[in-house]
Formats: C-alpha cells, structure tokens, sequence
C-alpha cells in the first residue's frame, strides 16, 4: 500500500448483486455476508439500476444470467455513479469470455475463497 492511501476495510465494502437467478444471488449474498460484506440484491436489472443510482457501492457483480446489453447498460451506469468502484464478471466456465469489460473475473464454479478474495482486491485497487 503506498503512503497517503487508504484501504477499505471488508465491513464497510459495499456490494451489489445482480442476477436473474434468486437462488443464486440469495446463495452468493449468504456467502458474502457471513464474510463481513454489505450486500444489496436485484433480481431485474431495473431494481439494480435504481439501486446503482440511489446507493453507493464499492463493487458490482453479475454473471452469465444477465443478457449482454444489460451487463453492458450496468456497468455503465455502474462506472458513470461510482468511478471509483470495481465490476467483477463471475463467468460460467474458464472458457468463457467476459461480456463488458469487468475489472476482474471469476469462474463460478471456482473456489468461493477466490470471490473473496477478488472482491478484497478489487476494492483496495
């Protein structure tokens, strides 16, 4: 860490997650409170873009279960709301490309101590 920057610390990281998947975004916000995290949920991407626009965030998540053009319109208002926050794309396979041009990556089906770690990393970049 250079001297003069500050480090977000993991309870005050704010998260929103955005999927169409309810059983999935339910699961992956478990995971991510039980470490520490602040999680908001959309299941639509109009609930995430009001909720992009009225709260703050640290980090943006979604994955495969958005259609392209709403991964793209997201993270755009995502970028444009909070310049300073990062977008991680979860990708359904190591083969898979990402969709927008995300600040990191993981695969799904990776372990979750990679989220984790991801998202400590993308925050204090």
């Amino acid at each position: 860490m250079f001297v003069g920057q500050t480090s977000v610390t993991q309870s005050s990281i704010r998260i929103l997650s955005a999927s169409t998947d309810a059983g999935l975004n339910h699961s992956r916000a478990l995971l991510l409170r039980e470490h520490g995290f602040k999680v908001d949920l959309s299941n639509t991407v109009e609930k995430a873009e009001q909720l992009i626009e009225n709260e703050t965030y640290d980090v943006l998540i979604f994955g495969s279960t958005l259609p392209t053009d709403a991964c793209w319109s997201l993270a755009a208002a995502f970028r444009s709301r909070h310049p300073g926050g990062a977008i991680i794309e979860i990708l359904p396979s190591p083969w898979a490309a990402p969709r927008n041009r995300p600040d990191a990556t993981v695969v799904g089906s990776d372990e979750q101590a990679k989220l984790i770690a991801t998202i400590r990393e993308a925050a204090n970049s």
